[in-house]
């Protein structure tokens, strides 16, 4: 692993690009823009918000340029006609490299800022001495009359702050622009439908010298619609994360057959967990087994070279 020590400190006036990569759902892009335009913001910092429209049609325009006269942070809008969100990633980070930015941050349309999110973001990446990927907490907003089994699915562990990552999401996170200009790494456009493109991006920043550590006070709410808290939907979700865990695992230097096999014996495994379990009306304990068993199900098929097209569809 090379190691990047960037002799990096935090100037007297350091520029932040807030970035939001959008695809035909205004109402949540809206509801986004107002949590920035309210967020509190870092000491000695310029900061700039980014929206990158991926539609060809550049269907997000008009409602950005209506927001420029009276948003209080400079607004830039770019249309990506590339479909694909690394697409959009990429083309997030040239309009960073053009800002001069030293910073750039990713969050999600769908998601919504605490008032001190950026604060402790900059904070921590101060703290950190301005060279280390932050990634901030996720807490989602589930819809009413949610079943409670699906909510324990959602309910994740919440990482302290502090914890070193070997990956991350780009649903919030702060990166030094130094990682895109002297590593020249970006997010992978040959599949760009597909998912796991930054957790790609990221795990090839680590093996490069590049530290990421979470920030559990940088905090942003995502909006959940029905459509996605469902079984079948999760299910979808963590089998295409396991197409991307069988590239993270060949990346390793792991033989094929082992990571087949084992990802085979662990789905069965937890498959007849599940098995037993809805049986028994376990349903919090089922849901768990069955999406382990789906993500190793994805593994398998991503070592047998399945792909998978996550944003050809996008909900709003």
């Amino acid at each position: 692993m090379r190691s990047h020590c960037f002799a990096r400190t935090w100037r007297q006036m350091d520029t932040i690009a807030v970035c939001v990569c959008t695809f035909q759902r205004e109402a949540l892009l809206e509801a986004c823009l107002s949590s920035v335009a309210a967020m509190a913001l870092p000491a000695s910092t310029a900061v700039h918000v980014v929206v990158i429209d991926n539609d060809a049609q550049a269907t997000s325009r008009d409602f950005v340029e209506s927001l420029r006269g009276r948003f209080p942070l400079p607004l830039h809008y770019e249309c990506e006609p590339r479909r694909g969100i690394p697409c959009a990633r990429n083309r997030a980070i040239e309009v960073a490299h053009a800002l001069k930015a030293d910073y750039f941050v990713f969050i999600d349309d769908d998601e919504r800022v605490e008032p001190n999110w950026l604060v402790s973001l900059a904070d921590y990446c101060r703290e950190k001495g301005g060279q280390a990927v932050i990634h901030g907490a996720v807490e989602p907003m589930l819809p009413e009359g949610t079943p409670a089994h699906i909510q324990a699915v959602y309910q994740k562990k919440n990482r302290p702050t502090g914890a070193r990552l070997s990956t991350c999401a780009t649903n919030n996170v702060m990166v030094p622009v130094r990682v895109t200009r002297e590593l020249n790494l970006r997010f992978d456009e040959r599949n760009p439908l597909a998912g796991g493109t930054d957790t790609i991006f990221f795990t090839q920043a680590v093996r490069q010298g590049i530290e990421i550590y979470e920030c559990r006070e940088a905090l942003v709410r995502e909006t959940i619609p029905a459509s996605r808290a469902t079984l079948g939907w999760l299910s979808k979700r963590k089998y295409r994360a396991g197409i991307t865990e069988a590239w993270r695992k060949r990346q390793g230097g792991r033989s094929g057959f082992s990571i087949v096999l084992s990802a085979l014996l662990q789905c069965l495994v937890e498959g007849i967990k599940a098995g037993v379990t809805g049986l028994c009306g376990l349903k919090h304990l089922r849901n768990r087994f069955w999406l382990k068993a789906c993500r190793s199900a994805g593994v398998m098929a991503g070592m047998l070279g399945a792909k998978v097209d996550s944003y050809r569809k996008i909900d709003s």
